[in-house]
């Protein structure tokens, strides 16, 4: 995916341990701003790729966020990972990586003393899928998602889900060859049945990726989002 504009984060890199084993493993990030965390973004990368990918997604946040990115739990060998495998397996590898992914985040919440309302996830391809997975199976877990060029994962609940629920950015590319444009739309239209505020972005000729302009509609929202929290 690495199509990135710029990359100026200035920040602390620290190897996170795992004392409990259904934790993942990856990159923290202090804030920019050398102040205690008041928010948390949570990074899940894509297919193939690895913790360090979705990065630069933090340059475009305010200065007072953590920011962990995990590493997918399989090994595809190399420096490369994937949350999930394709075929039978694959909710199953999802359901057991979101709980992985939550683990986490609820250590790096009570560790930073962030509510989840203050908690963002972005993910790009298989890492959106887990969005929306995590979306509709534990929605009070944070209090805003970003899915970039996604789709919903094979089984969604038989109930919508209670609790207050997270405010869903999207993002896909009319061009994009690998996940079609359809099937984010079809998941949108299922988060907005179930009650969901959806801000649904389309981009022309744009592929599998994350592009400039998509960043900035990001970059708004998140605005939007964070005065809207509170302790």
């Amino acid at each position: 995916m690495r199509t990135w504009h710029r990359y100026c984060l200035t920040v602390v890199l620290i190897l996170l341990a795992s004392p409990v084993c259904a934790a993942l493993n990856g990159l923290l990030l202090t804030p920019q701003n050398g102040q205690p965390a008041r928010h948390l973004l949570v990074l899940l990368h894509g297919y193939g790729s690895n913790e360090q990918d979705l990065l630069p997604i933090a340059d475009f946040l305010a200065a007072d966020y953590a920011v962990v990115s995990l590493r997918a739990p399989i090994a595809l060998g190399g420096d490369h990972y994937a949350w999930y495998r394709a075929g039978d397996l694959s909710q199953s590898d999802i359901d057991a990586a979101s709980g992985q992914v939550i683990v986490r985040v609820r250590q790096l919440q009570q560790q930073l003393a962030i509510i989840p309302a203050r908690t963002l996830l972005a993910g790009f391809s298989q890492g959106a899928v887990m969005g929306w997975n995590i979306a509709f199976h534990y929605p009070t877990s944070v209090g805003a998602i970003a899915i970039f060029s996604g789709h919903l994962p094979p089984s969604l609940p038989h109930t919508a889900p209670l609790g207050l629920l997270p405010s869903v950015f999207v993002g896909h590319g009319r061009a994009d060859e690998r996940i079609p444009l359809a099937l984010d739309e079809q998941a949108v239209a299922s988060a907005q049945r179930w009650g969901y505020s959806v801000a649904f972005h389309r981009y022309a000729q744009q592929g599998h990726t994350i592009s400039s302009p998509e960043l900035e509609d990001f970059k708004h929202w998140a605005q939007a989002f964070t005065p809207q929290t509170s302790d």
